[in-house]
């Protein structure tokens, strides 16, 4: 949901278990109330998981760093919290991690689990997940197909807004899914009602295509860049739709309006725009953290467009460990 924690783990290179809790910065929990945050959450008293991380970390030998990141829910942010530690643990054990490779080993053991030989691939092609959608009102037409197949059918985006066209073409690439998209709207008027409508249609086609996500990662993280605009994007494919964000975009550096320099075919508000209604409609929670601002606009937004990209791809992916079972306690995503 809204909480998003942030947890690196290290273990003792020489096995000697020398285990520590180090940053551990999860505090306050939630907002409510002002300024402290919730003392109990149920019959736990939130306070003690620093003593419970600690004890964790000296008896299993492993360094263990949780940072919150952001989080206004008590219960969003102890939820999170073992959700960043028991994801950290399992690219640990993989001997990978989700943002970048730690040299040779590390993307070798990538590559086994999650590249083109690898069961997973084997087994995503084999759901022949397509989908397509036609959306026609007074204002856009609209068709959107897309297959996640690893772009074996390459990437076509015309929405009359070369600027919209290059973001989603670049998300697609990096999400290796083949899109095409065809759109005819108002753009006479302005800018919007096209954003908007070719944001909805894919993020409906791709909830389409991802059915009841069984056997699915699920949740991955990505960091991408463009020039020198560096994003991060952390995404669960969690049908609870919820989009937060720290892009400077009303504050951008350059004051800029649109994007895309000479073009002006984008307006700055519509990025925004464009990314709440992919996340709303692909039932989605998303967030987004600018490592770095971009000197224009259009390299955070395709730095954006990139690492969103790149952490789709890996939770669409699917994980044979799970055996088609669904990545959730509920066992469900569907009620």
């Amino acid at each position: 949901d809204e909480a998003l924690v942030e947890c690196t783990l290290t273990a003792d290179a020489n096995g000697e278990g020398g285990g520590k809790l180090g940053d551990f910065t999860l505090a306050p929990y939630g907002i409510y109330p002002s300024p402290g945050g919730r003392t109990r959450i149920g019959k736990m008293a939130p306070a003690h998981l620093n003593c419970f991380f600690d004890s964790l970390a000296k008896s299993s030998g492993l360094t263990i760093n949780l940072r919150k990141i952001r989080g206004d829910n008590g219960h969003h942010v102890v939820e999170s919290a073992f959700e960043a530690f028991s994801r950290a643990l399992r690219n640990l054990l993989d001997g990978t991690t989700t943002t970048a490779s730690n040299g040779e080993e590390s993307m070798h053991e990538f590559e086994a689990l999650w590249g083109v030989q690898s069961d997973s691939y084997k087994q995503g092609l084999e759901l022949n997940r397509t989908a397509s959608i036609s959306r026609k009102t007074k204002e856009t037409s609209i068709d959107v197909a897309l297959q996640l197949d690893w772009m074996h059918n390459g990437v076509s985006v015309s929405t009359g807004l070369s600027t919209l066209d290059k973001k989603f073409t670049k998300l697609a690439q990096e999400a290796k899914i083949s899109l095409s998209v065809k759109c005819a709207g108002d753009t006479w008027v302005d800018d919007h009602h096209t954003t908007e409508d070719v944001g909805i249609a894919i993020g409906q086609c791709l909830h389409k295509a991802l059915g009841t996500k069984a056997g699915l990662n699920r949740m991955w993280c990505a960091r991408a860049s463009s020039s020198d605009a560096i994003v991060e994007v952390t995404m669960d494919l969690s049908n609870r739709p919820c989009l937060t964000h720290n892009l400077a975009l009303a504050s951008n550096a350059a004051g800029e309006e649109y994007v895309g320099g000479d073009v002006c075919d984008l307006s700055v508000e519509m990025l925004e725009h464009a990314l709440d209604s992919l996340v709303m409609n692909g039932q989605m929670t998303v967030h987004i953290v600018q490592v770095k601002e971009g000197t224009k606009v259009l390299d955070t937004a395709l730095a954006t467009a990139a690492a969103f990209g790149q952490a789709l791809k890996l939770c669409l992916a699917v994980d044979p460990r799970r055996a088609g079972k669904t990545a959730s306690s509920k066992g469900t995503l569907s009620v």
